[in-house]
């Protein structure tokens, strides 16, 4: 059987690598028998939402994020609908802000977004935010690691993805980074953040698979991907305890 996966703005929305998001994706479905069918456009124009088990956009400039918000809006009820039925959907760095209510640019354009949930992000061309990243969330006992890099700065929103242990939250005011709404991941965390994290590949995998009659998930080490995530969060968690000492 495939899993259709649709990877939005693959070349737009494509810095850091990104890409392998979908490609570890592909790979972890292959190692349990199962086909990922991966359909990469730079517009949703056409395609249908609903063709998809899961949807991916990655991170952009913040010229080419409102190249992509703009595309985007022309699915907007599609996409808000496909958001609140329940779709698996993940969205890795300044791809995030578009679920918000708007973007508003270093020189003060506001440009309306999704509106999927009740943030607001506002650039700054003064300073970039960038680091190391250490976070949890509620629904997986393993902490996540990655890397932030944005210029921008988010307002609270109701359902954050995870609180920060180190590294940028959403703002300065709380301790809280991302969003989640239904099956829908948003986060500034890139690495890209399946690569680094295999314990969420495994978890989307769960999430995408469970209505299939008669499929049952394997619980698989990778070695290598596991190991590295293990080093990454014991060196990063060395660096937090040296600088509160």
């Amino acid at each position: 059987m495939a899993i259709k996966i649709l990877h939005l703005y693959n070349n737009l929305m494509n810095l850091y690598g990104e890409y392998a998001n979908v490609s570890i994706l592909a790979r972890h479905l292959s190692q349990q028998g199962l086909e990922a069918e991966i359909t990469r456009t730079d517009s949703c124009s056409y395609v249908s939402l609903d063709d998809f088990d899961f949807i991916y956009i990655g991170s952009g400039t913040e010229a080419a994020q409102k190249k992509a918000l703009a595309d985007l809006m022309n699915k907007k009820d599609e996409f808000c609908a496909a958001a609140k039925g329940g779709k698996a959907m993940l969205l890795t760095g300044n791809a995030f802000e578009m679920l918000g209510k708007s973007v508003t640019d270093a020189y003060g354009k506001r440009c309306d977004a999704l509106g999927l949930c009740d943030f607001e992000t506002t650039e700054s061309y003064e300073k970039r935010l960038t680091g190391d990243a250490i976070c949890k969330c509620d629904f997986l006992t393993e902490p996540f690691v990655g890397f932030i890099n944005k210029c921008s700065t988010t307002t609270r929103t109701e359902n954050p993805l995870f609180t920060m242990q180190m590294g940028y939250a959403n703002n300065t005011s709380e301790p809280y980074e991302g969003c989640r709404f239904n099956n829908v991941f948003a986060t500034h965390l890139i690495g890209p953040v399946l690569v680094k994290n295999p314990h969420f590949t495994a978890y989307i995998i769960k999430l995408i698979t469970k209505d299939i009659k008669g499929f049952e998930y394997k619980e698989i080490v990778n070695q290598y991907e596991h190991g590295s995530y293990e080093i990454t969060l014991r060196e990063l968690r060395n660096r937090l305890n040296k600088s509160a000492d």
